[in-house]
């Protein structure tokens, strides 16, 4: 079906900024879901919907190209992804029970910033110093918003912050696959083997959901699902820089939705380190945009 002519005429920056507001917003609804379906559903059962939902949702996106999607010449190397997922939504969905969604919205950036880091020891690229300073800065902005000292941290804090450690792993792993992988056979291998390993980890809990359990469970695997794709779309729509400026859109869509549905404003805190985290993420990705 060709895109309608109102969109076609748009500008690609406006392409970018769509996407990635809409991203914004389905994974901050994701959060919400997430923060009100503790209450009655144990984590390990939303990872189950956040993945097998999204699976589904997914699902004509990957295969519109027919089978060639289930080819890939490292499937088992691919299937690490699922591994590295399911890990990460453990640590995301405990921690979202009691930090707020701005909070940890704002310390996941973290993740920018790490992932060149880790690059240079795993991927063997080459140490360029404004890497260490951006990280630097962003550990001073997630200082910033934690406050050590001045409020505890708790076990959630320290969650997010292997988080954003872990995630970059999984960044890394994507950035290797990409070389002879489309992104199609990488989500399809990162949804399929992090299902079997998330229905595994939920049976000990495992409960029949009341029908609000069920619709808390489906918002969680369509907002996930349409997330993935509207950041798929979004990252391959313009420069890593402007998709950089774009996706801190995040932390003001997230606070939002938090004061709509939650009630959760952040405070002064979470702005001011965000905005160190940001600006260090977005300076050191235009300056390897600059260097390539």
């Amino acid at each position: 079906m060709p895109a309608p002519s109102f969109w076609t005429s748009l500008p690609p920056v406006a392409h970018t900024a769509a996407w990635m507001i809409l991203c914004g917003i389905f994974f901050s609804i994701m959060s919400v879901l997430i923060r009100i379906g503790s209450a009655e559903l144990p984590a390990t059962t939303m990872i189950v919907a956040r993945n097998g939902i999204a699976f589904l949702c997914l699902a004509p996106f990957l295969f519109r190209r027919g089978l060639k999607v289930v080819r890939a010449p490292r499937p088992f190397f691919l299937m690490w992804l699922g591994a590295i997922q399911v890990l990460s939504n453990v640590g995301w969905f405990l921690a979202l029970k009691v930090v707020p969604i701005a909070d940890a919205t704002a310390i996941s950036f973290l993740t920018t910033i790490i992932t060149p880091v880790l690059a240079i020891f795993f991927l063997r690229e080459p140490p360029r110093p404004v890497r260490f300073m951006a990280l630097a800065a962003g550990l001073v902005g997630a200082v910033v918003i934690i406050r050590p000292g001045f409020q505890q941290i708790s076990p959630e804090i320290l969650m997010l912050l292997s988080n954003a450690v872990i995630y970059a792993g999984f960044a890394l792993i994507i950035r290797s696959a990409s070389r002879d992988h489309s992104s199609e056979t990488i989500v399809f291998y990162t949804l399929a083997s992090a299902l079997p390993l998330a229905i595994a980890i939920a049976i000990p809990d495992l409960a029949w959901p009341s029908l609000w359990g069920w619709g808390i469970l489906l918002g969680i695997g369509f907002c996930a699902g349409l997330g993935q794709i509207t950041a798929t779309l979004g990252y391959g729509s313009g420069e890593t820089s402007l998709v950089m400026a774009f996706d801190f859109l995040k932390l003001p869509i997230a606070a939002a939705i938090s004061i709509l549905l939650l009630g959760e404003a952040p405070d002064r805190w979470t702005w001011i380190g965000a905005a160190v985290i940001f600006a260090a993420a977005w300076l050191m990705v235009r300056n390897e945009t600059r260097t390539k």
